[in-house]
């Protein structure tokens, strides 16, 4: 059994970054047609990689974060690995690219 996507506001997401855990998360907004794609591929991965948090954030609601964070585009995946960003998709990306990324992320 896996977890799920879960939304984060800011404080969640710094807890999360200070736990060293490591995490794939999606910087997204409603209004954002590639983020609606892309986030029923994150909820079905999440389900069979129970190691990795899998984590949104809505830009629309912590635009202070994207900004710290550097998003400048959506959607944004950051692969975090013990706190740091390990690796990142700009843009709009497939279910394989995206696995990829969560192997290497597992094997740190």
């Amino acid at each position: 059994m896996g977890s799920s996507l879960l939304s984060y506001q800011e404080k969640e997401f710094i807890d999360f970054q200070k736990s060293k855990k490591d995490g794939l998360v999606i910087f997204s907004a409603p209004w954002c047609a590639a983020c609606k794609l892309i986030i029923p591929i994150l909820e079905e991965l999440a389900k069979t990689h129970d190691k990795i948090s899998f984590i949104k954030i809505d830009v629309s609601k912590n635009p202070g974060l994207a900004s710290r964070m550097g998003v400048m585009s959506l959607p944004n995946i950051l692969f975090i690995s013990k706190g740091k960003i390990a690796d990142q998709i700009i843009g709009s990306t497939t279910k394989s690219t995206i696995e990829q990324n969560l192997k290497k992320l597992i094997k740190k």
